[in-house]
């Protein structure tokens, strides 16, 4: 067996693993939720002005490079799946546990995983606060799509991959480019230093 088919079974081996032994009545309710995008839109209705309360002003810029992010990773996987042309873990293996549809669009990457990784790369180039709740999120979402049985474990490994570059990529150059004062890592300045030789009094 040659490389390729090597890495196939063990893609698959994690799939049936994940799809199969890890079923139960907890995992059927939440998994659909991670991955429905309607729940995805009301969590950022909530987040945002949460954000803005806890956070200020000072963490827009980032919070607007991760839409960029957002946006460039899920045009570039729609790209990736067309050239790569992998077909769904649903229409291939006969006793998939289905919980959602298995469209007809092609499997690798996944642009769940790409999309909310483009998130993670975001903020933890701009070592947002928020980083680690987008962090666990995103882990979360991109097993549901293995759960759901719509995509292999190595799609979802590789979007999570190419989100998470763009996202990093992006934070990293407005980094550079933004003023310190229009970033929510923005660093202070520096306390004066005590005069180490008070004058002494005359």
């Amino acid at each position: 067996m040659d490389m390729s088919g090597v890495l196939q079974a063990v893609d698959r081996w994690g799939f049936l693993l994940v799809n199969h032994t890890l079923q139960n009545p907890a995992f059927d309710r939440l998994m659909p939720l991670l991955s429905d995008k309607r729940v995805g839109l009301i969590l950022v209705a909530a987040l945002v002005p949460l954000l803005y309360f806890r956070c200020g002003r000072r963490e827009w810029p980032t919070i607007a490079v991760a839409v960029c992010a957002v946006a460039l990773s899920d045009q570039g996987a729609t790209l990736l799946k067309d050239l790569f042309q992998r077909t769904r873990p649903c229409h291939m293996i006969a006793d998939v546990h289905l919980l959602s549809g298995c469209t007809s669009t092609f499997s690798l990457p996944s642009g769940h995983a790409s999309n909310m990784f483009a998130l993670v790369g975001a903020a933890w180039a701009a070592r947002a606060r928020w980083r680690w709740p987008v962090l666990i999120l995103a882990v979360g979402v991109a097993c549901s799509r293995v759960y759901l049985g719509v995509h292999y474990p190595g799609d979802v490994f590789f979007g999570a991959a190419w989100g998470a570059a763009i996202g990093w990529t992006l934070a990293w150059g407005a980094l550079r480019l933004l003023p310190d004062r229009w970033l929510a890592r923005g660093r202070q300045a520096p306390d004066p230093a005590p005069d180490s030789h008070p004058s002494r009094a005359q």
